[in-house]
């Protein structure tokens, strides 16, 4: 048998993070490589071949269990390695007549008429949160604002009281941002059996009082064998569509608010054609892919790319690389606001693509729309903005420092979202 292509990298290193476009860019010359390190696992680079895994759920499994029945060591989908103690992600992690359950009971919230309703709610938020800093001509992009905003939504759309979004909008940004060791993300895990506690009480308060909400949703359905979720089950559905409802809708509105301070004809022409928002939006995810990489388990011998991968072996998606491929998209390392072909793969494809997807677009949407209508002419201090560092799965900006004209607020001087 012919020996697999070996590729020899640590994504986990800050130099391949700075550096993680041109590797990636010599990656996709063989789509399909095996790297050492970690144990070992296969690293999938190419547009056709991370589509092509991402879809095949029977043969590449998203699944994570701490210890399988059937000889598999199944990774799940938060990295190589996979980080000790992180729980399995409630949806994202789980397979076959339960992960069917969950989609079918919580899709009804997500659906476009629903974020339709969401939407006077996403406008308000925005603009209180602005209207908080307005006046002094500085703030923080993106924890005065980015993420906050976020923050309030995703507790509106689960059916968590509003006024507890900081706690989660802080604890979820740390995990993100910070690294290993650093004594930020120490401080967040801190909080996270607290938090824990407080979804677990949240899930027993609606059987006892049911509401026409998502959290009701979960704690009715049942699944295989008619039984209803399990406590931890209940739990770990809740801390995936909270994490996934938060940082990653942040770092997006960040990073494309960075981009475009620095490119003042491609934020000129956002405000000056409002409708260019829509394909923007689109180019926007594809480039930064904030969820940059999964991962999955081989349950079965197969063929990718001219490879051949057995029975449990471990497999390295890298959507970002996918997005940034030559063979799809044109100009495939620049933004192009108006790209009319765009099959990204910013959010996933296939049974695990992102649930949250449109409300993911039209909250993001409403977050530029209000920067660029009430202070366009918004500064960033380069010097005193930091981004993730080294995070091989998800990218963003941790803090932003802008100034700008001051002005005056359009809202009420107390949240209406809280009242």
């Amino acid at each position: 048998m012919t020996e697999p292509p070996i590729v020899d990298f640590d994504h986990h290193r800050s130099e391949f993070h700075r550096e993680r476009h041109e590797r990636w860019a010599e990656l996709r010359a063989c789509p399909v490589a095996f790297n050492p390190n970690y144990g070992g696992f296969w690293v999938v680079s190419g547009y056709d071949e991370v589509a092509t895994v991402a879809r095949d759920g029977s043969t590449f499994s998203s699944r994570y269990v701490a210890e399988s029945d059937d000889g598999i060591d199944y990774l799940g989908i938060t990295g190589v390695p996979r980080s000790k103690g992180m729980p399995t992600a409630g949806i994202a992690e789980v397979e076959g007549p339960v992960h069917t359950a969950l989609r079918r009971a919580i899709n009804p919230f997500l659906v476009p008429d629903a974020i339709r309703r969401l939407h006077p709610l996403m406008e308000q938020a925005a603009t209180w949160f602005l209207d908080e800093r307005i006046e002094t001509g500085s703030m923080d992009l993106v924890n005065d604002y980015a993420s906050p905003v976020p923050a309030v939504l995703t507790m509106a759309l689960v059916g968590l009281p509003l006024d507890g979004w900081q706690h989660y909008a802080e604890m979820f940004h740390a995990a993100v941002a910070h690294r290993p060791g650093d004594p930020e993300l120490r401080a967040a895990f801190a909080h996270v059996p607290a938090m824990l506690a407080e979804l677990g009480a949240a899930a027993e308060s609606r059987r006892a009082e049911p509401r026409d909400d998502l959290l009701t949703a979960l704690v009715q359905l049942r699944v295989e064998d008619d039984r209803p979720l399990t406590d931890d089950e209940v739990r770990a559905v809740l801390w995936n569509l909270v994490g996934g409802g938060l940082d990653t809708t942040t770092s997006l509105t960040s990073l494309a608010l960075h981009h475009l301070e620095a490119r003042p004809e491609q934020r000129q022409a956002l405000i000056e054609d409002p409708d260019l928002l829509a394909p923007a939006t689109e180019e926007f995810l594809r480039y930064w892919s904030v969820n940059e990489s999964l991962t999955r388990t081989v349950v079965q011998d197969t063929e990718l790319g001219g490879q051949a991968l057995g029975r449990g072996d471990h497999l390295l998606l890298s959507w970002l690389s996918a997005n940034r491929d030559a063979s799809v998209f044109d100009r495939p390392d620049e933004v192009v606001l108006d790209r009319e072909r765009n099959p990204h793969l910013a959010f996933g494809v296939g049974p695990h693509r992102c649930i949250g997807s449109t409300m993911a677009r039209e909250l993001f949407k409403v977050l530029v729309r209000e920067i660029l209508t009430r202070i366009p002419d918004y500064v960033v201090d380069q010097d005193a903005t930091t981004f993730y560092a080294a995070n091989p799965e998800l990218n963003g900006v941790v803090r932003m420092p802008i100034t700008f004209p001051p002005g005056p607020r359009t809202g009420p001087s107390a949240p209406p979202f809280l009242a």
